[in-house]
């Protein structure tokens, strides 16, 4: 992903103790039986984290923890809280790879379908399925940065794109994390549908759902505080200061095509994931055939499939986010944070978390 980051000074320096205030939601979304000894030990990993952001658990469809913490934009004083939306960078797949099997199932598309059927001037497109682009197995290298440094249209970012692509015959059926999978996968719904990736997730998700705090990187909504991204100038210091916040050029919200330019508030990804996983969007069947790892990873259609534990991740411009979700889609941990540094990664705290709701049970 891109990455810019502008240092803002600051008139004073406020210790770590004093800023990294926790907001504890204690209102009738949350479940008031939910156990202390459970508050106690999520409190505790967040402390020991230097946590900002937004934390979700939900246990048997109940909400039972939910906390904010620090600022969501330091430089004018506003906090995190249940509303913040922050992007959610890679876990986006995942509802890009829904929307694909919704096309399958409606026919439109097959798992098998080559990708030289909608961009034959890709190297390696004739052997390349469908199926494979979910999984990661294409064997497709991007060099350089996913989209170019203007704005364009979907269709431009990804012509764009195309002349930067390499296919490696080693790669092929191998899984390599590659994004620009799925923003191929974003211009072929488009193709499809005859229809905007940005349409297709607002019917699909945002108004189906009723999202109230979700909305696309480079939109922008009176009503709605998206949190600044912040990180520090030396990834290996675990140290929460706010001041580094990234400054993301205009063209970099859109590049990030069906793989990233999407912010939601905690309780919108839950609700998402959910209904992906559980809810009518997707038969069983296609699920079952979405989710069915394709290599030696135990990734498949955008998430990571473990004993009863379906989760994603993604990283970039300042945030980190962390999704764990029960297969019945009844138990999980929504992870968003505004504050990310290699040295405070979010990723086993999040599943310690969700291990300590499975130990609940």
């Amino acid at each position: 992903m891109k990455k810019t980051f502008l240092p803002i000074l600051m008139l004073e320096i406020i210790l770590l103790g004093t800023f990294s205030s926790t907001i504890v939601l204690a209102d009738s979304s949350v479940d008031p039986t939910a156990g202390d000894d459970f508050d106690q030990k999520v409190n505790s990993l967040l402390d020991n984290k230097g946590y900002s952001g937004t934390l979700l658990v939900v246990k048997d469809g109940k909400p039972i923890y939910q906390t904010s913490r620090g600022y969501s934009d330091f430089y004018n004083g506003i906090y995190n809280d249940k509303n913040t939306t922050y992007e959610i960078d890679s876990i986006q797949k995942s509802m890009t790879a829904a929307l694909i099997m919704k096309q399958v199932q409606k026919k439109r598309l097959k798992l098998s379908d080559k990708l030289a059927k909608f961009y034959p001037q890709i190297p390696g497109s004739k052997k390349i399925t469908i199926r494979q682009m979910l999984d990661m197995t294409s064997g497709l290298v991007l060099k350089g940065d996913v989209g170019p440094d203007k704005v364009m249209s979907d269709s431009d970012i990804i012509d764009n794109d195309i002349d930067n692509i390499k296919f490696s015959s080693i790669l092929y059926n191998k899984w390599f994390y590659s994004p620009i999978n799925y923003n191929l996968l974003s211009g072929i719904l488009e193709q499809v549908t005859g229809k905007s990736y940005r349409k297709l997730f607002t019917h699909a998700f945002i108004k189906k759902l009723d999202l109230k705090h979700t909305i696309f990187a480079y939109d922008e909504k009176p009503s709605l505080q998206k949190a600044n991204g912040y990180n520090n100038i030396d990834p290996l210091s675990a140290r929460l200061d706010y001041k580094n916040a990234y400054y993301t050029k205009r063209s970099f919200e859109f590049d990030e095509l069906g793989t990233g330019q999407v912010y939601m508030s905690a309780a919108d990804l839950y609700k998402v994931e959910k209904y992906i996983l559980t809810g009518s969007m997707l038969t069983e069947k296609s699920r079952k055939e979405l989710y069915k790892p394709g290599s030696s990873s135990t990734y498949g259609g955008g998430l990571y499939h473990g004993k009863n534990d379906n989760f994603a991740n993604g990283w970039g411009y300042g945030f980190q986010g962390v999704v764990h979700m029960s297969n019945n889609g009844k138990n999980g941990v929504i992870v968003l944070e505004n504050y990310s540094r290699i040295a405070a990664d979010v990723k086993p705290t999040a599943k310690q978390i969700y291990q300590l709701l499975d130990d609940e049970n």
